[in-house]
């Protein structure tokens, strides 16, 4: 598994520990976003790790809409376009 798959899934498990939702993850040719969406109300605590975890992003955001809150944190590296290639076998 390449460090930035690795750090992405360490980071889902982080936010979804803190918030008691499960983290979903888009990968892309360069990079891969972890989102979750966030519960109705959060302890100080559980807001300050939350950032502390979002922190060891390459980069990340707060989306609010009608529907609720969600936050969203990039780790560079990503790989989609390769690992499509590599996830295909050749038989001869």
């Amino acid at each position: 598994m390449c460090f930035a798959k690795s750090q992405a899934v360490a980071l889902a498990a982080r936010l979804t520990a803190l918030t008691g939702h499960q983290a979903y993850a888009e990968e892309f040719a360069d990079r891969i976003r972890v989102s979750i969406t966030l519960p109705a109300r959060l302890t100080d605590v559980c807001r300050r790790s939350l950032l502390a975890a979002l922190a060891d992003a390459d980069r990340y955001g707060h989306d609010v809409t009608a529907h609720g809150a969600t936050v969203w944190a990039e780790v560079d590296g990503g790989g989609a376009a390769q690992k499509s290639n590599t996830s295909s076998s050749k038989r001869s």
